[in-house]
């Protein structure tokens, strides 16, 4: 059993919501990176959070899925994301 002594091993080891599990950082970061769209939106909702520094609404959702949308051609590129965020209503008319 981990946790005990001056140097207990780590179990970096769970399973996601979704019911999909890993065995360390590297595996959770693939599980991650598999669902691209996501990553972004979550990405561009904090990100707008601090820009705006307001929490994130219901009526803030469809300006954030149209950044999301807008930088998918290009693999939601982190320049693009925040570049969206940038030119968007929800920055400008803060």
């Amino acid at each position: 059993e981990g946790g005990t002594g001056e140097n207990p091993p780590v179990d970096a080891s769970g399973k996601l919501p979704g019911g999909k599990a890993f065995s360390g950082p590297t595996e959770f970061k693939k599980l991650l990176a598999e669902d691209d769209e996501r990553l972004a939106k979550a990405f561009v909702e904090q990100l707008a959070t601090y820009a705006l520094r307001r929490l994130v609404t219901v009526d803030d959702q469809e300006e954030i899925q149209k950044i999301v949308s807008s930088t998918k051609p290009r693999g939601y590129r982190l320049q693009d994301l925040v570049r969206g965020l940038v030119l968007s209503d929800l920055f400008i008319k803060r």
